[in-house]
């Protein structure tokens, strides 16, 4: 049994790192349609949202990986004037737009269906959001993605990237990150682990 459960985890990875967006797109559609991230739907009081909601000044956001767009009915209201959140999932998606609509933020959030990798924005940003997203990347291609997203960013705006388990996990992204880039500030949090860094070009 933990033999067939390792081998699983391996292939999904394998398919949600270097699989075809189509394959993408079927592995998290069956995901969330099967309600594995349903634990995502309750994330008030997350350690990103103060840092989304000061560096947005009351602007625009474009989250990457947005899922079922907890982050879309979680900051503050008056925190930002436009979002747009993108992520591969349809399934997620249906679920983002029905949150929003409910939490009566139509108006203000619109969600795309892309693979993020390849997504290319319609305007530009005060904060590019990445909140456990940006590890679903290959590494060699983390630095290239940031740099074209760089071109979506607004004078002075900023990237916000959010990492569960950031010092351990994930060390090698937040190196790359802070190699390649100016970073903003960076914080650790113990309750979830995670650890939140705001940068820019």
């Amino acid at each position: 049994m933990f033999v067939r459960r390792k081998a699983q985890n391996g292939y999904r990875m394998l398919v949600q790192l270097y699989g075809s967006a189509a394959a993408k797109r079927h592995l998290w559609n069956t995901e969330f349609g099967g309600g594995r991230w349903k634990c995502l739907e309750d994330t008030a009081g997350d350690c990103i949202y103060p840092f989304v909601e000061t560096h947005a000044h009351h602007g625009s956001i474009l989250d990457l990986g947005c899922g079922s767009g907890s982050t879309a009915i979680d900051l503050a209201d008056a925190s930002y004037t436009s979002y747009v959140g993108v992520d591969i999932s349809d399934v997620a998606l249906e679920h983002a737009r029905a949150r929003s609509a409910r939490n009566g933020r139509t108006a203000k959030n619109t969600f795309c269906q892309s693979d993020i990798s390849t997504f290319t924005p319609n305007g530009q940003f005060d904060v590019i959001l990445f909140r456990d997203s940006l590890c679903y990347i290959p590494r060699p291609r983390i630095v290239p993605v940031l740099h074209r997203y760089a071109q979506y960013l607004r004078p002075g705006a900023v990237f916000v990237l959010r990492l569960a388990n950031g010092d351990e996990k994930y060390r090698a992204i937040l190196t790359l990150v802070e190699k390649h880039f100016t970073i903003v500030e960076r914080t650790s949090f113990f309750n979830p682990d995670a650890v939140v860094m705001v940068f820019r070009p």
